[in-house]
């Protein structure tokens, strides 16, 4: 059995030991060379669904269990590309992905496929399990770390308004007191502590002449160790998922963005995204909420309808159109500093004699 999984898929050697170098702006996993942004391969998991990886290894189990010898080396072989699918584990195991797709044939020779299904039924438990382990771990991240991000980000400011303060991802998780999940306390399988035990090792990465950088090695043993450290380098530096107000898909944060929808097209919108859909929705609910942006609405439209008639040229619109901004954002910033509704129905009144000025 020399060719078959113990050399080409054994699991002591550095799959369940995952080496990952974590820089200022993201990781490198293994020898893969693309730099994944923090937050990335949790916020895959969080919108991944189970149940098809769950298929293929209760299908290998069934065929080991009934001692199938026909359906079991392909049971078994799918569920190594399925296991090169998972989160993590796709971004390097490519040779699991390539193997499965093979014939069975092709992968081990017809003359020893009796071997081969002798091998997957008596001998093989090791990555069925790891696998198995997997799923496990997934379930519980998408529950524990989903209620988490959910709490951290409760009244949170997503969508900026000018001149508004946005609070830091650190400062968020104290004011909603879930600072000791930080420590790991029931964010795994531990009731009390599940902080991974991991090793760190520090070395350059880059070209001298290029860009480098001073970049920590680590190496895991699951997806549970590895989601948790990259959650809170993530915390560290602004990058985390977050869940779309429109279609409650969780979509990557990066610093200084503040974004309440994902980028994604929305379900039955033709196309368009949740962050157009977003976009308009908000600004629709900005005018319907303000005296001021409805007063501008109504004599932007006024001004448009003009062009569209032939009553005002296009340049003549643009200059107009700038300075409705100016006179509009200048309102706003002094209507939020007016004590009374005399004076706001004041500065309401003076915007609208000066939109209307044309």
């Amino acid at each position: 059995m020399s060719v078959l999984g113990k050399d080409l898929f054994d699991f002591q050697r550095s799959h369940t030991n995952t080496k990952v170098e974590f820089g200022a702006s993201g990781y490198w996993v293994e020898m893969v060379p693309e730099m994944q942004p923090y937050g990335t391969v949790l916020t895959e998991i969080l919108n991944l669904d189970v149940t098809p990886f769950q298929k293929l290894l209760d299908r290998l189990n069934t065929a080991v269990h009934e001692k199938n010898y026909d359906d079991a080396p392909r049971a078994y072989m799918d569920m190594q590309k399925g296991f090169g699918s998972l989160p993590l584990y796709r971004l390097y195991l490519m040779d699991f992905r390539y193997f499965g797709d093979m014939k069975i044939e092709e992968f081990v020779g017809e003359e020893a496929r009796e071997a081969f299904a002798e091998y997957v039924i008596n001998e093989e438990r090791e990555i069925p399990s790891f696998m198995q382990q997997q799923i496990k771990d997934i379930q519980l991240i998408q529950e524990r770390y989903a209620w988490f991000l959910d709490r951290v980000f409760a009244n949170a400011v997503f969508e900026k308004k000018k001149g508004q303060r946005k609070e830091s991802l650190a400062k968020q998780v104290y004011l909603h007191n879930l600072g000791a999940f930080v420590s790991g306390v029931s964010l795994g399988a531990d009731s009390k502590v599940d902080a991974p035990q991991v090793k760190t090792q520090y070395r350059m990465r880059g070209e001298v002449q290029g860009e480098c950088e001073i970049v920590e090695k680590m190496c895991f043993n699951g997806l549970l160790d590895f989601v948790y450290v990259e959650l809170m380098k993530g915390l560290q530096k602004e990058f985390v998922p977050k869940r779309c107000a429109n279609c409650r898909s969780w979509f990557l944060q990066t610093p200084g963005a503040t974004y309440s929808y994902c980028n994604e097209p929305a379900p039955g919108q033709g196309g368009k995204t949740c962050r157009e859909i977003g976009a308009a929705k908000s600004f629709k609910e900005k005018v319907d909420n303000n005296d001021i942006w409805k007063v501008h609405q109504r004599a932007y439209k006024k001004y448009f309808a003009r062009v569209s008639k032939g009553k005002m040229s296009k340049p003549e619109f643009e200059v107009w159109a700038r300075e409705a901004e100016r006179m509009r954002d200048e309102a706003l910033a002094e209507d939020e500093v007016a004590k009374n509704k005399a004076a706001h129905e004041q500065i309401v009144r003076r915007v609208t004699e000066e939109l209307n000025r044309v």
